[in-house]
């Protein structure tokens, strides 16, 4: 397929999930009905996919899926990406923790100009395959070039997996003998001053809270300074006070409300949300994780050491570790890859 052809299919695609956030748009087009199904059960098979969370993932990528953003983002490989590349059959090992999480692989695969073959997890089965079909409306060339599949991956040039820090171990014996990129689980985390107005706490309260906080750009730990007032911070968080009523978040509030009880743990509840202090960075589900810091130069040391564990890092100041805004966590841009690996320039590579 011609290189402007892969562009105005994802244009497409992008235009038709604006379109279908729209409501007035879902009852006039066959592939509305047919995203609306899938839609409705990814939230069946998998309950965390709640139909929030699902437009929120689409609207980020029918954002990201406009001819200006990929142009942009494209830019820096222009002169590596060609009509007639040898294309190769790249497998893609997903996970499911949130809605379309292994989207960027699947786009950047095809752009790239090789074969998407993908292995869904069982918790998201649903909503890529959508996609896929409505991209094959547009273009029927695209029929060839993507394969889901349930069977033990076969006939594959290159993988990427995502998985946990025990399953990567796994995938780099098992796939050591092919180009691959792996995964491991990564988290976000929130260096506060105590000078965060409204505003930036609710920003906050988002990057903690989309998802149910299940996806690895979440924050999950939080860095306070010494005498931090969380008043504040607990006002943001009731925004996401619906959450109370969700049986699968407040099943792990109430769990682990009880191990901090039973173990004289001290918790800060709100009703639907404990703060503990741990050194840890990855929280469960219902629980964020803090840490008092005095000296922001030491705690920037102390987190270097730890940047293979952290995806992003919400703050007000740039500390050089993939950071953002407070509100920014969840709206990645194109080129922030996941662990800072530059997928596009991995599967630019195999062509070689």
């Amino acid at each position: 397929m011609k290189w402007n052809g892969r562009i105005e299919s994802f244009v497409f695609l992008g235009n038709f999930l604006r379109d279908f956030l729209d409501e007035q748009g879902r009852r006039e087009d066959p592939l509305f009905s047919e995203l609306e199904v899938a839609v409705r059960q990814a939230g069946v098979i998998n309950q965390w996919f709640v139909r929030e969370s699902v437009e929120q993932a689409l609207r980020a990528w029918s954002l990201n899926l406009r001819k200006e953003e990929l142009e942009k983002w494209l830019e820096p490989y222009a002169s590596q990406l060609t009509d007639h590349a040898p294309d190769r059959n790249v497998a893609v090992i997903m996970a499911g923790n949130i809605p379309l999480v292994g989207f960027h692989d699947f786009l950047s695969i095809l752009l790239s100009g090789n074969r998407f073959t993908g292995r869904l997890s069982s918790d998201d089965t649903e909503l890529l395959p959508a996609l896929a079909r409505i991209l094959v409306h547009y273009n029927s060339e695209w029929e060839g070039r993507i394969t889901f599949t349930k069977e033990r991956l076969t006939g594959f040039d290159a993988v990427i997996a995502t998985g946990s820090n025990n399953s990567a171990y796994y995938f780099n014996y098992y796939f050591s003998k092919v180009p691959h990129i792996i995964r491991k689980n990564r988290n976000g985390i929130a260096i506060l001053t105590g000078d965060e107005d409204e505003q930036e706490l609710s920003g906050l309260a988002d990057d903690i809270f989309l998802y149910f906080g299940l996806g690895c750009r979440n924050v999950s730990k939080l860095y306070f300074p010494a005498g931090y007032d969380v008043e504040p911070l607990f006002n943001a968080f009731q925004r996401y006070i619906n959450f109370s009523t969700h049986h699968k978040w407040m099943n792990n509030h109430d769990y682990y409300r009880s191990v901090f009880y039973l173990n004289q743990i001290p918790a800060l509840d709100n009703g639907f949300v404990l703060l503990t202090e741990n050194k840890a960075i990855a929280s469960p589900p219902a629980v964020i994780y803090y840490e008092y810091y005095a000296n922001p130069d030491d705690l920037s040391d102390q987190l270097s050491l730890q940047k293979n564990e952290i995806q992003v890092t919400v703050c007000k100041n740039d500390i050089h570790l993939s950071s953002c805004l407070p509100g920014h966590a969840q709206a990645p841009g194109l080129s922030d890859y996941a662990d800072g690996v530059d997928t596009m320039q991995f599967l630019i590579g195999l062509h070689k």
